[in-house]
């Protein structure tokens, strides 16, 4: 199966010295506070795709991996679909990893595929 074009990263000698790439958006210069200002709203989509078993602030606090907070096959799913729609990302279900990460490690994987927060 190929990657999608959108997945893959850019070389270092992509970027201009201003940070910005050639379709106009800025890259993630300082990627934890990225992080940081996508992480609650990706809490938010995982919230939403369990409709509301686990809250946002649960979400927040936790280093477990969501599935072991209680977030279902069906409710990954759901996630994904979330995901895709809101920030344009592919994401493979088929990779194991996906099933096992925590909130940080989620917010890392899509920053990865080139997710940005939404104001």
């Amino acid at each position: 199966m190929s990657t999608p074009e959108h997945t893959m990263p850019l070389p270092p000698d992509a970027l201009p010295s201003d940070g910005r790439v050639s379709d106009g958006t800025v890259s993630s210069a300082a990627p934890s506070d990225h992080a940081e200002a996508l992480r609650p709203q990706v809490a938010a989509l995982v919230s939403r795709s369990t409709d509301g078993l686990i809250g946002v602030r649960e979400l927040l606090d936790s280093t477990e991996p969501l599935t072991a907070l209680g977030v279902s096959s069906l409710s990954l799913l759901r996630l994904v679909d979330a995901v895709e729609e809101t920030y344009g990302v592919f994401v493979d279900l088929g990779d194991r990893t996906f099933h096992t990460e925590d909130l940080r490690g989620l917010t890392e994987r899509l920053i990865r595929l080139g997710a940005e927060a939404t104001p």
